[in-house]
C-alpha cells in the first residue's frame, strides 16, 4: 500500500511540474529608454468579467510576464507614456516568446506568435497597398486585393487549428456566411 501511495505522489509530483514547464514567459523590450519605470499592461482581448490585466514595470528597457493560460492579449504601456509606442497582440502559448514595443512593436518565439507575426506584417502591408490603390481610384484592384488579403487571413486561421487561440482570433476577422459553406 505504501509502495501504491508513493507512486501516486511522485506522479502528481511529476504531472505538477510538467504542468509548470508548459506556461508561458514572454521576455519583452523596449526601444525608447525614456519608458524607464513606466508600467507594461497584458491586457487579454477577450472581455471575461473575471480576467485579470497583468502588469509589471520597465527595468533596464526590460520586462516580462509568465504565466499558464493560453489566450489572445494585448501588450500596451500604460497610458499616458504610449505615444509613439505600438501596442502588439501576442498568444500567452507555452513557451518563450521574445516582443519589442516601440514604433513598430514585434512578436516571435512560439509557433503562434512567429503565425501572428507573419499575419501582422500581410496585414500591414494589405492596408498600404490598398490605401494607395483606392487613393489612385484604382477601386477594383483593391477590391480584388481585400478578397485576396481575406482569403489568406481565412487560410492562415486554417493552417494554425481552430482550437488554439491565434486560430480562433483569425477565424473571428472574416468568419465565412453559412450559406458559402
Amino acid at each position: 500500500m505504501k509502495k501504491i501511495i508513493i507512486t501516486l505522489l511522485a506522479g502528481a509530483a511529476m504531472l505538477a511540474s510538467c504542468s509548470q514547464e508548459k506556461g508561458y514567459v514572454i521576455y519583452g523590450t523596449v526601444s525608447n529608454p525614456d519608458l524607464e519605470g513606466a508600467q507594461v499592461f497584458l491586457v487579454p482581448l477577450e472581455k471575461a468579467v473575471k480576467e485579470t490585466i497583468d502588469s509589471v514595470v520597465i527595468r533596464n528597457q526590460m520586462f516580462e510576464f509568465r504565466g499558464t493560460e493560453e489566450k489572445m492579449a494585448d501588450i500596451r504601456i500604460e497610458r499616458f507614456k504610449r505615444y509613439g509606442n505600438e501596442n502588439l497582440l501576442v498568444v500567452t502559448e507555452p513557451g518563450e516568446t521574445f516582443v519589442t514595443i516601440g514604433l513598430v512593436s514585434s512578436g516571435r518565439g512560439t509557433p503562434q506568435n512567429d503565425s501572428l507575426q507573419v499575419w501582422k506584417n500581410l496585414t500591414m502591408q494589405y492596408y498600404q497597398q490598398s490605401g494607395n490603390l483606392r487613393k489612385q481610384g484604382m477601386k477594383a484592384e483593391a477590391d480584388a486585393l481585400r478578397e485576396a488579403y481575406v482569403a489568406r487571413t481565412r487560410q492562415m486561421a486554417s493552417n494554425v487549428g481552430k482550437g488554439t487561440a491565434l486560430g480562433a482570433f483569425l477565424d473571428s476577422r472574416y468568419p465565412k456566411s453559412p450559406d458559402k459553406e
